[in-house]
């Protein structure tokens, strides 16, 4: 429990760290990537679902000091979902990879790929008010294609700093 609370409240940290755009740049991601390696899946979803509910209540823990119902519905929403809903696909590369570093690694992708799709296809429909090709196209190209790199940054930090962390408790 206090290590759920601890990455939870480090999400809410990685959410005020972030880099103004569209759709903000956050550390949320990093921090996510680093409790499914140590927390694993179960614990981080919790987490995670503790997250979205000090947020529902108000409180200003996710991006830009927001909170509330509002940010849980606005246009980048479907990110905030997203980390919850990216969670059940890494639990199956967790419980199948064994010790398989490509297959963790593959969890991971899917995973930021889960999370970047309900994120784009929310911000769609929000500014468009309907799904099509064109507006998901369009919506890509603002809210996943500038993070790429940086999230495969991240995601190499991650496992750099699982790694050492998983050394020391050792």
């Amino acid at each position: 429990m206090i290590f759920i609370s601890l990455f939870a409240t480090l999400m809410c940290v990685g959410a005020w760290i972030h880099f103004p755009s569209a759709v903000p740049a956050t550390m949320q991601t990093f921090v996510v990537m680093v409790a499914l390696g140590l927390l694993g899946s179960k614990n981080t979803f919790i987490m995670l679902a503790v997250y979205v509910f000090l947020g529902a209540l108000g409180l200003p823990v996710f991006s830009g000091f927001t909170g509330g119902l509002g940010a849980l519905t606005g246009p980048t929403a479907g990110f905030i979902w997203g980390f919850l809903l990216g969670v059940p696909v890494f639990y199956i590369f967790e419980k199948t990879a064994a010790d398989k570093k490509s297959l963790i690694i593959t969890g991971y992708i899917l995973y930021i790929l889960l999370h970047y799709i309900t994120g784009a296809l929310w911000y769609s429909y929000f500014n468009f008010g309907y799904l099509s090709f064109q507006g998901v196209l369009s919506s890509s190209l603002v809210t996943v294609v500038p993070f790429i790199i940086p999230d495969a940054v991240k995601l190499f930090l991650a496992l750099l700093v699982i790694g050492r962390i998983r050394k020391i408790k050792k």
